[in-house]
């Protein structure tokens, strides 16, 4: 469906409330429509209501800005709060399919046999060709006590098999370090978050 509503305009710094009315006006009609006529009916108000505050951060053309729903949004600040649910492994959601960059030491990844490089083709036997990466992520992660089946093609696909998970309580390490020879000092700091400082002093 197609349909072109017309458009107002007002400054949201200096227009008076009946300006900033006229200026949403076409989204209205653009909502009001897609409840009349959108084919598959009900619709999702709070998945359309995500949508348009996705699109208007889209519209400032900053790749800094974006909007994360509570799930994302949960993802986004478990390295930083220390701790969340799920399989306890660094991935990288940037490309076409998301790619193990490391288990986390005694974490279910690490126990299940995954390694640095593979890559995640379905989850639950639910194929994630063309998946959004941050969606691939939300369907691995879950709470603690449940199961995920990974199907996982490693070495550019020379192996392709499943792997079951046991979602576990993860601890995000912040940091670790050992003493080296010659009383040289070995400090990694994998991630900062609220944990990093009292896990540095206790290195």
């Amino acid at each position: 469906a197609q349909f072109v509503p017309s458009l107002g305009t007002a400054n949201t710094e200096t227009g008076t409330p009946n300006e900033l009315q006229n200026l949403f006006v076409p989204f209205w009609q653009a909502w009001d429509i897609v409840h009349e006529e959108y084919v598959d009916q009900p619709v999702d108000d709070e998945l359309l209501m995500r949508g348009a505050i996705e699109g208007m951060l889209d519209s400032l053309g900053d790749p800094h800005t974006s909007y994360l729903d509570p799930d994302e949004n949960a993802q986004q600040e478990a390295p930083l709060k220390g701790e969340y649910e799920g399989i306890g492994a660094w991935v990288d959601t940037s490309g076409d399919f998301v790619v193990i960059i490391s288990p986390m030491p005694d974490s279910p990844a690490e126990r299940a046999g995954l390694r640095s490089g593979d890559v995640v083709i379905a989850v639950d036997d639910q194929d994630m060709t063309g998946i959004e990466g941050s969606l691939v992520l939300r369907r691995i992660l879950g709470p603690a006590g449940t199961t995920v089946k990974l199907t996982i093609s490693r070495d550019d696909g020379d192996e392709i098999f499943d792997v079951i998970v046991d979602r576990a309580e993860i601890d995000v390490p912040s940091a670790a370090g050992e003493m080296l020879e010659d009383d040289i000092a070995y400090v990694q700091l994998q991630t900062f978050g609220e944990q990093s400082r009292s896990e540095l002093r206790s290195i």
